[in-house]
């Protein structure tokens, strides 16, 4: 499959609200079902447009976005060097290399920015994505104990880091 990774643009706003709540439906692969309301997306799009920390996205020829990566760094001082990333690809693109590509983006982005740490938290039930982050270099840190409860069901958290 042909895909590019760019920053998603402000415009394409509805797209990434679509997208990452098609993920957050599925029930297994982010922390919250929670929908986040669509402005509050405009707005986390257009702080980041423009900016050396973009969200990025993999989009294909016919610019439908299938998958997407953003990195979050903290306010804090003493937090600022580490970089937490979130992630998602659209179920019927997955296993097509789209979401290494994205993470190579996104690590290479972290670089850009001087970061010297990228973190992120997966669940352990999610074997395929843990495969893919340590293939990539990330190693796990720690794991919290049944951290998600849904739908009568626990599951693992797991911390796993990349130094830059």
């Amino acid at each position: 499959m042909n895909f590019s990774i760019r920053a998603i643009a402000p415009i394409e706003a509805e797209t990434y609200y679509s997208l990452v709540n098609e993920v957050k439906d599925e029930g297994k692969y982010l922390f919250s079902t929670i929908r986040i309301p669509l402005d509050n997306m405009k707005k986390y799009l257009a702080q980041h447009n423009g900016s050396s920390n973009p969200v990025l996205g993999a989009f294909d020829d016919k610019g439908t976005l299938l998958g997407w990566v953003d990195i979050n760094i903290s306010n804090i001082e003493e937090l600022m060097h580490i970089g937490t990333i979130a992630m998602g690809v659209r179920r019927i693109h997955r296993g097509q290399g789209i979401g290494g590509a994205l993470l190579d983006a996104c690590i290479s982005q972290a670089r850009m920015l001087g970061l010297e740490k990228l973190e992120l938290e997966v669940f352990a039930s999610n074997s395929v994505a843990r495969a893919l982050y340590k293939k990539k270099g990330f190693f796990e840190e720690g794991i919290r104990l049944k951290k998600r409860k849904f739908e009568g069901h626990y599951d693992d958290l797991v911390c796993m880091g990349l130094f830059l």
